[in-house]
């Protein structure tokens, strides 16, 4: 062992540079694989990956079409159109959307939720980020707590017929000019112009034109 010590003595240098190369191959080494890492990670925010963008697309169009089905159920007059939904889903994962959706937040409030479960999985697909609220103070809180791209809204909640107006009043009253849809269960004429004159840039009962609108909406914005 004395003499180990007395040879690593000895040739101090030379363990002294040996152990600074190391220490620069180690640095070129991280260096390396943070920039793979980088690579990697925008790679897969652009979805420019073959096999992964379609594997993603493909789980985008079953979740849409699930949450069309299950509101067609509820809408029997509705039918589903696939093309229109692979279409919505192509549009979403296209390179110029796709870098402005990633990660935006939507507000969705709905006295119950329950309803949406399948159209909020399916905007998840779409890498987008969604919260739920059952009221109009809960929403405003939520508003209050942290910043949303878009917001989407049931009209009626318990006796209040008129519930979706009243939040995106609230909202608007703050100063906030945040995108606002409002889903409902009728798609009237004279309700899409009223829902224009409040201030919605939305109303709907169609299942694909809310997922459609909200690619668009997002889509655009920087």
């Amino acid at each position: 062992m004395e003499a180990i010590l007395n040879f690593i003595q000895a040739h101090k240098t030379y363990f002294d540079a040996a152990h600074a190369l190391t220490s620069v191959v180690n640095l070129v080494g991280w260096c390396a694989a943070a920039v793979i890492l980088v690579s990697a990670r925008r790679r897969i925010e652009s979805l420019s990956f073959g096999p992964f963008t379609f594997k993603l697309k493909q789980e985008a169009v079953e979740a849409a079409t699930i949450a069309a089905r299950a509101w067609q159920a509820t809408v029997p007059d509705q039918k589903i159109d696939v093309p229109r939904i692979r279409a919505t889903v192509e549009k979403a994962f296209a390179p110029e959307v796709a870098n402005n959706i990633i990660g935006k937040s939507i507000l969705w409030v709905d006295d119950n939720p329950a309803n949406n479960l399948f159209a909020v999985r399916a905007l998840r697909k779409l890498n987008l980020d969604v919260e739920q609220t059952t009221s109009t103070e809960a929403a405003i809180a939520a508003i209050e707590r942290r910043s949303f791209d878009l917001v989407i809204s049931d009209m009626g909640r318990g006796q209040d017929m008129r519930a979706g107006y009243d939040l995106l009043k609230q909202i608007r009253d703050r100063g906030s000019q945040v995108p606002f849809f409002i889903f409902a269960g009728s798609d009237r004429p004279e309700f899409r112009r009223e829902a224009a004159t409040q201030g919605a840039q939305l109303s709907t009962n169609d299942m694909l034109e809310l997922i459609d609108q909200v690619v668009k909406y997002l889509g655009a914005q920087g």
